[in-house]
């Protein structure tokens, strides 16, 4: 098409010419061509399960079964001093919390900006 035509000239001269030109008739063996072409289309493949897959999974529970062994096996001077890091991990965490307000209000502020520059600058185009 002629690009110096405005959109309204070309949606114009593309219903006449829908209006003007005959219709052709549909192919008769339209139909056998198109299931043929469906029909040629393979089946997805069944879930397989490997020997990569049953190696990776015996790790995985192993290594888990090992970790969960060791803490259940702990002294108990190990489990009480790994108890006093926790809480004090946990109070350092809420008396230095100072950091959490301004981090939250900045990313919230980021994620909103995120979602809505997309869309001004879309419809400042139009």
């Amino acid at each position: 098409m002629d690009n110096r035509l405005t959109p309204q000239q070309q949606d114009a001269l593309i219903e006449e010419a829908l209006r003007s030109q005959p219709l052709a008739p549909m192919p008769r063996d339209i139909t056998t061509e198109v299931m043929a072409h469906i029909k040629q289309t393979p089946a997805p493949r069944p879930f397989s399960f490997t020997h990569n897959d049953l190696a990776l999974g015996v790790v995985l529970a192993s290594c888990i079964g090992a970790i969960w062994f060791a803490l259940q096996n702990l002294p108990p001077l190990a489990r009480a001093q790994m108890h006093m890091y926790r809480v004090l991990l946990y109070q350092d965490l809420l008396v230095n919390a100072d950091w959490l307000i301004p981090a939250l209000t900045f990313g919230a502020a980021a994620v909103l900006a995120a979602l809505t520059i997309p869309y001004l600058v879309s419809s400042s185009r139009s």
